[in-house]
């Protein structure tokens, strides 16, 4: 019984080859062996960087970090990212914390607005029981200027929906005695 089967299978194999062979001969494509079509492609291309400002010694620090094609406002979401080992050992730390911002909008052109969640009872302003210590907004005001496209600095806002939600205009050049 399975000779019967296996032979039935081969042949309708073999008919399947022969049907294709000869409907490629029909339409004028004759059948050729391999051919080379030269050397192996190579990926040459190199991610291009971000940069994202940290904190050492009490003052901003610029470092690079691998960016994304597609993904122009990576560096603002890197900073809701703890640091690498890397970045550790070479005694940087990051005053955001992780999912604290995140961006929405680019109104108007080169001005980059931010969402940030648990601005305190304080607001965004850099105050006694505020969550964001002033070393974070500078993080987050230089980090956007340094975005290509952005020229305005960064506009803040609490989370949408929040009574009271404050609206702060940071630019980089506000924190210059911390670089």
């Amino acid at each position: 019984m399975r000779t019967r089967w296996t032979r039935s299978v081969r042949a309708l194999a073999a008919a399947a080859a022969v049907a294709g062979a000869a409907a490629s001969a029909g339409c004028g494509v004759r059948p050729t062996g391999v051919l080379s079509a030269g050397s192996l492609p190579v990926a040459g291309g190199r991610a291009a960087t971000i940069k994202i400002y940290l904190v050492k010694d009490g003052a901003l620090f610029p470092t690079v970090r691998p960016g994304l094609p597609g993904r122009p406002y990576l560096a603002l979401e890197q900073l809701g990212v703890p640091v690498t080992a890397q970045e550790r050992l070479a005694g940087l730390s990051n005053s955001v914390r992780p999912q604290q911002i995140r961006v929405t909008q680019d109104q108007p052109p080169g001005m980059i607005t931010v969402w940030v969640d648990d601005a305190g009872p304080e607001g965004l302003r850099p105050a006694r029981g505020s969550h964001w210590p002033r070393l974070a907004l500078a993080q987050v005001a230089c980090t956007a200027e340094a975005i290509p496209g952005v020229v305005k600095g960064v506009l803040l806002e609490t989370s949408a929906g929040r009574p009271g939600r404050a609206r702060v205009q940071l630019a980089c050049e506000d924190f210059a005695d911390l670089r």
